[in-house]
């Protein structure tokens, strides 16, 4: 038996697809990742990330749906970065804390692309997505890792399990909770090595 939650994210009813899925027919998400920048102007006003913070731009190019048998509902709020942070006193632990996709259309709007709507890809099929999502992110290098490595993020997606969202940092609890990437491959298409650096105007970024 398959318990799911409701999230609690302000997006519209959003169908949750972990359910029924497994390593040997699981519903393949295509994406590359764009950059990383600082913020936008909208007519609205500038849209900053924050003090140590920046927006991840990933493009998500395809799902393929074609190995299961029911629908995959694709959304964007699902979709996160796990943000790794060493432990900060004694006897605590250390944690992956997801950030996860912002849904604003004027980030959208700002580029001139088209954001990730909610999608719903049906059984045996397979469709080009071609759409942008941001997520914001810590850069003052929470984890340690390398500086080569540091801006290098992998997409994962929020299929079942839930904590509470806090929409101003994008987290929402740690990675020991349950439904992540129950039966999703996540494929990403940049070439090996590439490197990203932090841009203060994401309008820098090449959309294509």
């Amino acid at each position: 038996m398959c318990f799911l939650s409701v999230s609690m994210l302000a997006v519209g009813s959003i169908a949750l697809s972990g359910c029924g899925r497994s390593p040997s027919n699981p519903t393949n998400i295509s994406y590359q990742q764009v950059g990383i920048c600082k913020g936008y102007e909208t007519p609205d006003g500038p849209i900053t990330a924050g003090t140590n913070r920046g927006f991840a731009v990933f493009k998500i190019e395809s799902v393929d749906n074609t190995k299961y048998d029911d629908d995959f509902v694709l959304a964007p709020a699902r979709l996160f970065v796990n943000q790794f942070v060493p432990a900060q006193a004694e006897g605590s632990v250390a944690k992956w804390y997801r950030r996860f996709g912002r849904v604003d259309p004027r980030f959208a709007q700002t580029m001139g692309v088209t954001s990730v709507p909610e999608t719903k890809i049906p059984p045996g099929a397979k469709l080009d997505i071609n759409t942008f999502v941001i997520i914001p992110i810590s850069i003052n290098n929470p984890s340690g890792e390398a500086e080569a490595n540091q801006f290098d993020f992998e997409l994962a997606y929020d299929s079942g399990g839930e904590a509470a969202y806090d929409a101003a940092t994008g987290e929402r609890g740690s990675q020991s909770q349950p439904g992540v990437n129950e039966g999703i491959v996540f494929t990403k298409t940049n070439p090996p090595g590439m490197k990203w650096s932090v841009i203060e105007d994401c309008k820098e970024l090449s959309y294509k």
